[in-house]
């Protein structure tokens, strides 16, 4: 940034070429500025294809932020689901002697529901109904009984 004195001493410069070209005809200040108009077009090209360059920069910048802050949200999802999984099937075993009710709640739907709400990021009811089924039918639902369809 510059400074008082040297502020000063550009304001000064300008107006000593105004008063020089106030001493001429308005042609010649005319063809003089005909003559300046192409040179001014290319820089003011020139700055805003730096102008463009930068944003684009800018935003590929944000982009790349958003993916790596995405890839840490997904791995750390993964990695939820992963320790709440292994967790609940250890304690399913753990408690299979006691309780074997609580052991099939621990190993049943809800270890892949919670699963594939972690990892995937999403919860399917069609997918916890079948699986929920599936383990009634295991767990003593009458064998050729017909379930009604998922809707």
């Amino acid at each position: 940034m510059t400074s008082g004195g040297e502020a000063q001493k550009e304001v000064q410069a300008g107006l000593d070429i105004a008063m020089q070209w106030a001493k001429l005809p308005a042609e010649h200040l005319e063809i003089a500025l005909q003559a300046l108009e192409p040179q001014l077009k290319r820089e003011h090209q020139a700055r805003m294809a730096e102008l463009q360059a930068e944003a684009e920069r800018a935003r590929l910048k944000a982009v790349e932020v958003q993916a790596k802050r995405t890839q840490a949200l997904y791995l750390t999802g993964l990695i939820a689901g992963l320790v709440i999984s292994v967790t609940m099937l250890v304690a399913a075993v753990f408690v299979a002697e006691e309780a074997t009710w609580l052991s099939v709640i621990l190993s049943g739907p809800s270890v892949i529901t919670l699963a594939s709400l972690f990892v995937l990021r999403r919860a399917e009811k069609v997918l916890g109904r079948e699986v929920s089924e599936s383990e009634s039918t295991k767990q003593g639902g009458e064998i050729g009984q017909e379930r009604p369809a998922p809707q």
